[in-house]
């Protein structure tokens, strides 16, 4: 009976790997150039007012710059949404102009229902890639995860929700240089 139990649990879990490989979010496709969004995007640059107003995050633009690291505000309609629900902001980042993360965010200054829109959003994604490989101490963050690939929603269970979804080994990689 024990063997069935872990059969079952090592399969399910095997398929939401599978599930998160084979299947992107919004069909954006990991590990692909700056050039395919660079016309929907605006990318950061450090020289933008806020960074004028806070020199340390100014400071650690221009070196995630240096160090091949970018980022860029989505302005598009095509990727900013998840389940038909827009998201309030949807940020790209890339590593030596390849695309390795997307977090979409929604505020409830934009959703005044948040709760519903995290439901809902929740819900796609286990249709869409199975129950989530874990799950936080927070009701509200469920983990999706491959070798390659990851998956996060987390609610802060007052005014946001994160989705973000990206490429497992080059965000290490990146996490190293900053």
């Amino acid at each position: 009976m024990r063997f069935l139990i872990l059969a079952f649990v090592i399969s399910f879990s095997t398929h939401a790997q599978k599930a998160i490989n084979k299947s992107s979010v919004n069909e954006i496709v990991l590990n692909t150039s700056l050039t395919q969004y660079e016309g929907d995007l605006r990318l950061i640059t450090g020289e933008e007012e806020i960074y004028k107003n806070f020199p340390n995050l100014r400071e650690n633009v221009l070196k995630n710059l240096e160090n091949g690291i970018r980022e860029g505000l989505y302005g598009g309609y095509t990727y900013n949404v998840i389940n038909e629900i827009p998201a309030t902001r949807t940020t790209f980042y890339f590593y030596n102009e390849e695309l390795y993360k997307v977090r979409w965010f929604f505020l409830r200054d934009h959703h005044s229902d948040l709760e519903t829109v995290v439901d809902q959003i929740n819900d796609f994604l286990v249709k869409r890639y199975g129950e989530a490989d874990r799950s936080g101490s927070l009701a509200f963050w469920y983990v999706w995860r491959s070798k390659k690939k990851y998956l996060q929603s987390f609610f802060d269970e007052e005014n946001e929700l994160q989705i973000e979804y990206r490429d497992e080994k080059i965000h290490q990689i990146v996490e190293k240089l900053k």
